[in-house]
C-alpha cells in the first residue's frame, strides 16, 4: 500500500513538472528575444547598420556645409591709430650652443642654464652640497662632485656657483643660457 502512494506520489509530481515546462514554453515569446542567425547579422542587421550610417554621414556634412559658409560681415569703422608698442627684448639665445671642454676646463651658469652632456665625462661642480644640478631627465639630483650623465638634460638653476667640470681630455656639452668658462686650480 505505502508502496502504491509513493508511486502514484511520483507520477502525480512528474506530471505536474511536465505541465509547468509545457506552459512556460507556451509563454514564450521569441520575437522578445530572437536567435541572432549569420543571415540576419548578413542581410537585416548589415544593412540597418549602413543605412545609420549613411544617414549620420548626411547630417555631418550638411552641418559641415552649413559650417563653412560666410557669415555677411557688417562694415566697422576703421580703428584709430595705435603708437607702436616698444621692441620686446628677446633672451640671450633660444637655441643650444655646442662647447668642446678639455680636462680641469669649468663651465659656470652666468643665470639659469640647461646642459647636455655629449661625449667624454663631467662632474658636478656645487658650492653647497644640498644643492646641485637638476637632472631633468631623470627627475634627480646630482650633487658636488658626481658625474652627469651622458644624453641627460640639467638644469642649473642660478648663478650661485654651480657648474660642471670636464673630467676627460675631450668633453662636448649643448648649453642653453648664460654661462662663463674657466679652470679648475
Amino acid at each position: 500500500m505505502k508502496k502504491r502512494i509513493l508511486t502514484w506520489a511520483a507520477v502525480l509530481l512528474a506530471v505536474l513538472l511536465s505541465l509547468g515546462v509545457i506552459a512556460a514554453a507556451a509563454g514564450y515569446d521569441s520575437s522578445v528575444d530572437p536567435i541572432v542567425t549569420l543571415s540576419y547579422l548578413t542581410t537585416q542587421f548589415r544593412s540597418d547598420m549602413l543605412a545609420e550610417i549613411d544617414n549620420r554621414f548626411e547630417t555631418l556634412s550638411a552641418a559641415l556645409q552649413q559650417a563653412q559658409t560666410p557669415a555677411p560681415v557688417p562694415e566697422e569703422p576703421a580703428p584709430e591709430p595705435v603708437e607702436p608698442a616698444p621692441p620686446i627684448s628677446e633672451p640671450a639665445s633660444t637655441a643650444f650652443e655646442v662647447v668642446e671642454l678639455t680636462w680641469g676646463d669649468t663651465l659656470y651658469a652666468a643665470g639659469a642654464c640647461e646642459v647636455i652632456l655629449r661625449a667624454g665625462s663631467a662632474y658636478c661642480i656645487a658650492p653647497d652640497p644640498t644643492q646641485g644640478l637638476a637632472d631633468v631627465t631623470d627627475g634627480n639630483e646630482i650633487y658636488n662632485g658626481q658625474a652627469l650623465t651622458k644624453n641627460h638634460l640639467c638644469l642649473i638653476p642660478r648663478p650661485d656657483g654651480r657648474g660642471l667640470a670636464a673630467a676627460s681630455e675631450s668633453v662636448f656639452i649643448m648649453v642653453r643660457g648664460e654661462y662663463t668658462l674657466g679652470r679648475l686650480n
